[in-house]
């Protein structure tokens, strides 16, 4: 089938324009993997090639895409919720608005000679929460109506205190990550491909209802911390790849490194992220392996590794569990200078992320001439810990558990549809936060975070 260049460039740039579409994610806030045969096998691809998306896992693995386009969406169902009883902030228990989004993706690779191959991927990650903080929110049910002065109905809720400024009706943030990445494949021997990529990323960020911190004083000064809008950044990064073929091609291993994506500031959002507004994507890298045992037999492995303490914002610890009793907000200054400390400061208060190792095993069996079936499992321990539960009640990035499953038609030997279904199983994380009820110091819970996932996807490839 031949496609002419202006239909090529009209798709290109039409996907392109939908990419600033919400991504929720799920291994952290990255996804498990990208275009529908790595999601469809549980997020591998450091060993094993996805075709026009071969980029976005492990440039080096473009050797053996050919030339061709990949055209693929997502619907993303993240149903997330929380509890919270505080003295402070009354009880909450509410479930996060929208749960349906669109992923759209892309790639592209075009081989220059036998030995090179050049390309470029399309990628998103991100996350979305939005609560209730209005009069009407299911916390109602749980308190005394007019219990609280000022309040005819009820109290606020989520990250609302009883204080004097009237609540946003809404508490969240919305993190939008795009990554262009353009690249290129050589291999330098037989058995032996390197890859490199430039990565060139767009951050786009909102967050509403967290003046409670404010009020609080737990920033350095009001403003350019909630309810600014939307804001933007821009930034820069590499990858590195390698893939090397043995036992006449049935065994592939494969590694790539990510740098840390250097990004420009949220300045409308200076006094909500550590170092004034800071929000790297943190670098990660990882090893891989894919042994065909018959020639419609394919096992992929890989093991990755995200490195979120590089990134302060997300890796600083949020408020101590213990400040009610020792008076100390702040576990990174236990001093008397508090400063640097305070949300947008040098240490300031973060999610408290720990870094993530993911384990991604995948098995694809091509029945016959026209159709694979694939299936998967993806694991890695949520980064949020126990005493970590305040903050990441608008990022409760708590699964662990992914099951993957899909599969592949060829209609002619140039066109080919996968598909893919995913399924997070639902986990809930509980702990305790520094405003238990009454005030008092809490000892085991008093709350909660929890989210499960479901998706749907398909990716066109088109080979020229």
């Amino acid at each position: 089938m031949k496609f002419s260049k202006s239909i090529i460039l009209s798709l290109s740039t039409a996907l392109t324009l939908t990419v600033p579409c919400i991504a929720n994610a799920t291994n952290g806030y990255f996804l498990i993997g990208f275009g529908a045969k790595s999601r469809s096998m549980g997020g591998t691809g450091i060993a094993v090639n996805n075709g026009a998306m071969a980029a976005a896992s492990n440039p080096a693995t473009m050797i053996e895409s050919g030339t061709r386009l990949d055209l693929g969406a997502e619907f993303f169902i993240p149903p997330r919720a929380i509890t919270h009883n505080s003295g402070i902030l009354g009880y909450t228990d509410e479930r996060s608005n929208h749960d349906l989004f669109l992923i759209p993706s892309m790639g592209g690779t075009y081989e220059w000679d036998k030995k090179t191959t050049v390309g470029f991927a399309f990628i998103g990650a991100g996350l979305k929460t939005e609560y209730n903080q209005t009069a009407g929110s299911d916390s109602c049910q749980k308190v005394n109506s007019g219990a609280v002065p000022g309040y005819s109905t009820c109290p606020p809720t989520v990250y609302n205190p009883v204080l004097a400024n009237q609540p946003s009706t809404e508490a969240g943030v919305e993190l939008m990550q795009m990554q262009f990445i353009p690249s290129i494949a050589y291999k330098v021997h037989k058995n032996h491909t390197f890859g490199a990529s430039l990565v060139l990323a767009a951050q786009y960020f909102r967050a509403e209802g967290l003046s409670a911190f404010e009020d609080l004083g737990f920033t350095v000064t009001q403003g350019n911390m909630t309810d600014m809008g939307w804001e933007h950044a821009f930034g820069g990064g590499y990858r590195l790849g390698w893939l090397g073929s043995f036992v006449d091609d049935k065994l592939k291993l494969g590694a790539n490194y990510s740098s840390k994506v250097w990004m420009g500031k949220f300045e409308r959002y200076e006094n909500l992220f550590a170092e004034q507004g800071d929000f790297d994507i943190p670098e990660n890298y990882g090893i891989g392996l894919a042994y065909s045992f018959t020639p419609e037999w394919t096992v992929a492995f890989d093991v990755n590794r995200i490195n979120y303490s590089g990134v302060r914002s997300v890796a600083n610890p949020g408020p101590a569990v213990d400040s009610p009793t020792t008076g100390n907000l702040f576990p990174l200054c236990p001093g008397a200078d508090k400063s640097s400390c305070l949300l947008g400061g040098a240490n300031g208060l973060g999610f408290g992320w720990g870094d993530q190792t993911i384990y991604k095993l995948g098995v694809d069996w091509l029945i016959n001439e026209k159709w694979n079936v694939r299936a998967g499992w993806n694991y890695a321990e949520s980064p949020i810990k126990e005493d970590q539960i305040l903050f990441n009640m608008i990022a409760p990035a708590t699964p662990e558990h992914h099951l993957t499953f899909g599969g592949g038609y060829k209609f002619t030997e140039n066109i080919v549809l996968d598909a893919n279904v995913m399924i997070a199983f639902l986990n809930t994380i509980k702990g305790p936060t520094p405003f238990g009820p009454g005030g008092a110091q809490v000892e085991g819970s008093n709350a909660s975070i929890a989210m499960g996932q479901y998706s749907l996807g398909a990716t066109l490839g088109m080979k020229f």
